[in-house]
C-alpha cells in the first residue's frame, strides 16, 4: 500500500473531480487547502467515488479503491467498486484521498459531501 500512496511519478487530481481517465493503473485524488469555518470542520462527511466503465463493456470491471488522510494515520480499504457503482465512505475533519487501481478503462467521479 505504501508504493501506491508514495509514488512520485503519477499525477495527483484535485477533489472533486469528474471523469477522469484510470487506464490500466493507479490515480490519485487529494483534497487541498480546505477552507471551512471552524463550525463546519467538525461535522462528519462522506467521500464519494464512482466508477463508470469507458469503451466496449468489459466483464468483471471494477476497481480497487484506499481512502487515506493526508496527515498518515488513516488507510481505509481496499474496496472493491463494480462499474457503475458509487461507493461512500464517512471520513472527519481532516484533508483526505483516494487511490483508485483498475487493470481496465474505466472513468471515476470523486467528490466529497
Amino acid at each position: 500500500m505504501c508504493i501506491i500512496l508514495n509514488a512520485q511519478d503519477e499525477k495527483i487530481f484535485p477533489i472533486p473531480s469528474f471523469n477522469v481517465p484510470v487506464d490500466s493503473s493507479s490515480v490519485r485524488f487529494q483534497e487541498n487547502n480546505r477552507n471551512d469555518n471552524v463550525e463546519n470542520s467538525r461535522q462528519k462527511r462522506q467521500i464519494n467515488v464512482k466508477i463508470i466503465g469507458n469503451g466496449p463493456i468489459v466483464q468483471n470491471c471494477q476497481c480497487q479503491v484506499w481512502v487515506y488522510s493526508l496527515d498518515g494515520l488513516d488507510i481505509l480499504g481496499p474496496y472493491t467498486v463494480l462499474c457503475g457503482s458509487t461507493l461512500v465512505v464517512e471520513i472527519d475533519e481532516r484533508e483526505w484521498g483516494v487511490t483508485i487501481q483498475s487493470t481496465s478503462s474505466v472513468l471515476a467521479d470523486v467528490w466529497i459531501e
